[in-house]
């Protein structure tokens, strides 16, 4: 044979391909240490083990979780693009610590995009759509019920981007999914669950009967009033709990 079979690798073509196939495989493992990282200080955040202004100092954090500075570095900055994080010069990486001001706003940028979202989807959405969007609603019944906080928050992001989905706008989503991580570590920040009676079950029930109605003022009048009941919450809560546990 002239060239060798596809099977006939010669001693240096093996290391070589070896080499490559080792790269790789490190290469997906570093992405999914990164990605373990990331999460693990996003859940830190939304249940309160990091205080918002607290310093993201990466060696603790690195020490904490078992790991190099690298995944811990890549997340930092993961959560900066996503505005919960700011980086400080000759300071380092922080937390943010949001006015009452940065909540209305994001808020209102918040009402703007869904309620155009939910006009959209309440003209296409389909039995299959509203049948997702139900057992998300019921599993925020379970959730409350066995007070499992902690399961809220994703649990609350995945209704209002199941309904933001219904819209077909890809564009639209992305900019819903930002705002919500935003707006959920705000009211987490301010604590209105264990200080406030305030339940936001009924208004998302209201929202999917609406939806099922069809009927688009009706759809749009029930995220507006859910959004600012959200708000004024957040307003109530002004008083910042202190019994925080930071990381830094």
């Amino acid at each position: 044979m002239i060239f060798p079979a596809k099977t006939d690798f010669l001693p240096g073509e093996i290391r070589v391909k070896n080499r490559i196939a080792k790269r790789m495989k490190e290469k997906r493992a570093r992405a999914k240490s990164d990605d373990i990282v990331y999460e693990k200080l996003k859940t830190a955040l939304r249940k309160r083990y990091i205080k918002q202004g607290s310093k993201l100092v990466e060696d603790t954090l690195a020490k904490q979780l078992g790991v190099s500075r690298t995944p811990v570095r890549s997340a930092i900055q993961r959560l900066e693009m996503e505005g919960l994080v700011t980086t400080v010069a000759n300071r380092g990486a922080f937390v943010i610590t949001p006015t009452m001001a940065e909540i209305k706003e994001t808020f209102q940028v918040r009402a703007a995009l869904e309620c155009k979202a939910i006009e959209l989807a309440v003209r296409k959405v389909n039995s299959k759509e509203l049948a997702g969007l139900r057992q998300l609603i019921d599993r925020e019944h379970t959730i409350l019920a066995e007070n499992r906080m902690e399961d809220y928050w994703p649990n609350n992001d995945a209704i209002h981007l199941k309904i933001a989905a219904m819209s077909g706008n890809k564009v639209l989503v992305s900019y819903v999914h930002e705002l919500l991580d935003r707006s959920s570590l705000y009211l987490v920040l301010y604590d209105p669950f264990s200080r406030l009676e305030y339940c936001p079950l009924a208004e998302h029930e209201k929202i999917f009967t609406a939806l099922q109605s069809g009927n688009t003022k009706e759809v749009r009048q029930a995220m507006e009033e859910h959004l600012k009941s959200s708000t004024a919450y957040a307003y109530l809560a002004e008083d910042i709990p202190e019994d925080y546990i930071s990381l830094s």
